[in-house]
């Protein structure tokens, strides 16, 4: 899949993270010299590496679980793919918004596809993403996710109308 190919995507994490503990180790290492004393010249850095370490680990994870990718051949959330052949329709949306942000107690006017499996081999929707229920032409239904639900669906569907 090259970059041409691609017409909805989400990254998932930003690696501007990393930024970070390097960011935090020159902060620290000059705080140490302003203020006079003993500073930790060798240290700062073993935990920025260490540190910067740890979280490429995350991010990694971030990037490859959390991230979406749309073509003219497959819609991928997560580490999991659905060619678009197999995807029959995209069922009505979860409204009202307010709703979709609760946590905790199902809500009784939830449409049925709201408790179908989600994509990506993950347990349930990631935080801060929004589910797009969808119906498979073996008659199964699923749950795709994204940030900007209403832009998956508005790429996606035009898409299906073949």
């Amino acid at each position: 899949m090259t970059d041409a190919d691609v017409l909805y995507q989400e990254d998932g994490v930003s690696l501007r993270w990393l930024a970070l503990p390097p960011l935090v180790a020159l902060a620290a290492l000059g705080t140490e010299a302003a203020i006079g004393g003993t500073v930790h010249w060798l240290a700062w850095p073993v935990v920025a590496v260490l540190a910067e370490l740890l979280l490429g680990v995350q991010l990694l994870g971030g990037r490859t679980h959390v991230s979406v990718a749309l073509t003219r051949e497959a819609l991928r959330c997560g580490v999991e793919s659905v060619p678009l052949a197999r995807i029959a329709e995209i069922l009505p949306g979860y409204v009202p918004d307010d709703v979709r942000r609760k946590r905790g107690e199902p809500d009784p006017e939830a449409p049925p596809w709201t408790t179908a499996p989600t994509m990506g081999k993950l347990h349930g929707i990631p935080r801060r993403r929004y589910a797009v229920g969808l119906a498979l032409t073996d008659g199964s239904v699923v749950q795709a996710w994204a940030k900007n639900d209403y832009a998956l669906r508005d790429v996606l569907a035009p898409l299906l109308a073949h």
